[in-house]
C-alpha cells in the first residue's frame, strides 16, 4: 500500500497536470456531482473517503478524496477541510525538506480551490497565511507572503478573525522589521489594526472574547518587543487614537503603559493621557508621575496640586512620606519655607526611619537665612540651625553621613566668626534662639 505522503505528492502532480482534464465532471455545468455515472462516482467517493477521514484513516482515505477533489471539487466543502487536515498529518512528520516544501504547497492549493468554489475569502486566507508560516522556511520572503495573506484576511474579517491569525500576523510584522522589510511606522500601524479588532472582540464577551483576552499578552508582548515602536511613530499614532476616543480607560492605560516601556514619558501626549486617565481612575501613582513630570518641567505650583492628590490617595505610609517629601522640595521652591518645613516633618513622622526630611528642613532654613531676621547677626544664626538639622539627618539614617557632611562643610563658612559672636555677646557653646517662622534653639559655633 502506498503511504500516505507519496499519495498526497502524487495528488499535487495529479491537481497541476491532468487534473483540469478530469475536472471538469462535476463542475462543467456548474453542478455539484456532475451527471449520470460521473455523479454516482462522486457521491460514493465522498462518502467512503469521509467515512475513513473520521476515523482519521487517512491511508483509506486518500484514493475516494483524490477522486472527489479533482472530478467534483463544488460536492462539500469538506473536501478542502479533510484535504488540509491529512496533508498536515504528513506534514508534520516529514523530515526531507524539499518534499515538505511541495507538500505545504499543496497545501496553499488545497485552499486556493477552496475559496474558488466555497468563497469565505478572507476566513481561508487567514488559515493558509497561519500555516504558512508555520511550515514555510523561515525567509523574509516566505514572512512577507504569509504576512499579506494574513492582512487581507484580518481587514476582511475584522472581528471574525481568530487569535491564531491575528498573533500570527504580529509575529510576521515583527519578523518583517527585523528582516529590514518593513518600517516601524508599519509595525506601529499593524498593531493598532489588531487591538482595535481585539478590542472590539473582548467588549463583546462570551467565549471568544474570552479566547481573546488570552491571546492579546502574547500580541502585546511582540509589539513591545519589537524594536519598532519609536516616540515617533507611536506618538502620532496615539495622538489619532486619543482624539476618537478621549474616554477610552483601557486604550489609556494601555498606550500609558507602553509610552512608559519605549521611554517616551517626555512627549507632552504622554503627560496629556496620564493626565486623563488620572482625571477618569484617580490613583496615587498616577498622580504621584503626574508631579514628577511637572517638578521635572519646573511646573512647580502644578507639581505641587498633583503631590496632594498623591498623598491624599495613598495609603501606605511610607509612600506618603515619600510624597510629602517632594512635595516639601517643591514648596521650597516656590519660596514658602515655612509651608516646606510643615511638610517635611510630615514626612518624618510618617517614616521615622529617613534623615532625608531633615536634610530638606536643613536646605529649608539655609534657603530662608536672609528673610529671617534684620540683622546679619541674625541671618548667619539660621545656618546654626541649619547644620543642626543635618546632624540630625546622619544621626537617623548613618547611610546619609556623606551627604550630610558635605552640606555641613558647605553651609560652615557662613557662620558668624569669633569676632561678631564675642561682640554680640556670646561665646561658642552658648544657647541661641533663631527667631522669625524658624523659633528653634541651637548652639552658638564660629566658622
Amino acid at each position: 500500500m502506498k503511504t500516505l505522503a507519496k499519495g498526497i505528492l502524487t495528488t499535487l502532480i495529479l491537481t497541476l497536470t491532468i487534473g483540469f482534464v478530469f475536472g471538469q465532471k462535476g463542475v462543467e455545468d456548474g453542478s455539484r456531482f456532475g451527471h449520470g455515472e460521473d455523479s454516482i462516482r462522486c457521491i460514493k467517493n465522498l462518502s467512503l473517503y469521509r467515512e475513513y477521514a473520521r476515523q482519521k484513516n487517512y491511508d483509506l482515505a486518500l484514493d475516494g478524496w483524490t477522486i472527489v477533489y479533482i472530478e467534483c471539487p463544488k460536492a462539500s466543502k469538506y473536501i478542502y477541510i479533510d484535504g488540509i487536515k491529512m496533508i498536515e498529518s504528513v506534514i508534520k512528520k516529514e523530515k526531507d525538506e524539499v518534499k515538505k516544501e511541495a507538500l505545504v504547497d499543496s497545501m496553499m492549493n488545497i485552499y486556493d480551490k477552496r475559496i474558488k468554489y466555497f468563497g469565505e475569502k478572507g476566513k481561508v486566507l487567514g488559515y493558509k497565511g497561519v500555516r504558512f508560516i508555520k511550515y514555510k522556511e523561515n525567509t523574509a520572503e516566505n514572512f512577507k507572503t504569509g504576512y499579506e495573506w494574513l492582512k487581507q484576511s484580518i481587514e476582511l474579517e475584522k472581528t471574525k478573525s481568530g487569535p491564531s491569525e491575528l498573533v500570527t500576523f504580529m509575529s510576521a510584522s515583527k519578523a518583517l522589521f527585523s528582516a529590514g522589510e518593513i518600517k516601524g511606522g508599519q509595525v506601529v500601524s499593524d498593531y493598532g489594526m489588531v487591538s482595535e479588532v481585539i478590542d472590539a472582540i473582548i467588549a463583546k464577551g462570551g467565549k471568544k472574547g474570552a479566547n481573546m483576552e488570552k491571546a492579546k499578552p502574547s500580541i502585546d508582548q511582540t509589539f513591545e518587543s519589537s524594536g519598532a515602536a519609536s516616540c515617533e511613530d507611536l506618538v502620532p499614532f496615539y495622538a489619532k487614537k486619543f482624539e476618537q476616543t478621549p474616554e477610552d480607560i483601557e486604550f489609556l492605560k494601555k498606550s500609558t503603559a507602553l509610552l512608559r516601556s519605549t521611554k517616551c514619558t517626555e512627549e507632552e501626549l504622554f503627560f496629556t493621557l496620564v493626565d486623563k486617565l488620572n482625571s477618569l481612575e484617580p490613583n496615587a501613582e498616577l498622580a504621584y508621575e503626574l508631579a514628577k513630570l511637572s517638578n521635572k518641567n519646573e511646573n512647580l505650583e502644578d507639581a505641587a496640586r498633583y503631590y496632594k492628590q498623591a498623598i491624599e490617595l495613598e495609603v501606605e505610609d511610607v509612600q506618603k512620606a515619600k510624597y510629602y517629601l517632594e512635595l516639601g522640595d517643591v514648596t521650597r521652591r516656590l519660596g514658602n519655607y515655612s509651608q516646606a518645613r510643615t511638610y517635611a516633618l510630615n514626612s518624618a513622622e510618617l517614616d521615622g526611619t529617613s534623615g532625608y526630611p531633615y536634610l530638606l528642613i536643613g536646605n529649608i532654613y539655609a534657603a530662608a537665612s536672609k528673610s529671617c531676621g534684620e540683622e546679619d547677626f541674625q541671618q548667619k544664626a539660621v545656618y546654626w540651625a541649619a547644620v543642626d538639622k543635618f546632624i540630625k539627618a546622619k544621626t537617623v539614617d548613618s547611610e546619609l553621613t556623606d551627604d550630610a557632611n558635605k552640606f555641613i562643610e558647605a553651609y560652615r563658612p557662613h557662620f558668624p566668626d569669633n569676632e561678631t559672636i564675642f561682640f554680640q555677646g556670646y561665646k561658642e557653646g552658648d544657647k541661641f534662639t533663631v527667631g522669625c517662622w524658624i523659633n528653634e534653639v541651637t548652639t552658638v559655633r564660629a566658622r
